[in-house]
């Protein structure tokens, strides 16, 4: 079942999003949305395996994230 979820946009990047029509916002906050939870998921299952510390795997996680976000 699908739910909605409210967003608070600032006025500047509110903005900057109007001038772009032709994307479908929605989709875009939904892609990043999984983008995130498949690095939360990558950053669980390498909490569980290995003896890293916790600052190395979240900093680990933030450079796939980067790495996520620019592939697409």
């Amino acid at each position: 079942m699908p739910h909605n979820m409210t967003v608070t946009i600032e006025e500047p990047l509110w903005d900057r999003m109007k001038k772009h029509h032709e994307i479908r916002w929605s989709a875009v906050m939904k892609d990043a949305v999984e983008d995130k939870l498949e690095a939360l998921n990558i950053l669980n299952k390498l909490m569980n395996k290995n003896k890293l510390s916790e600052m190395e795997i979240e900093d680990f996680a933030v450079r796939l994230g980067k790495k996520i976000t620019k592939r697409r």
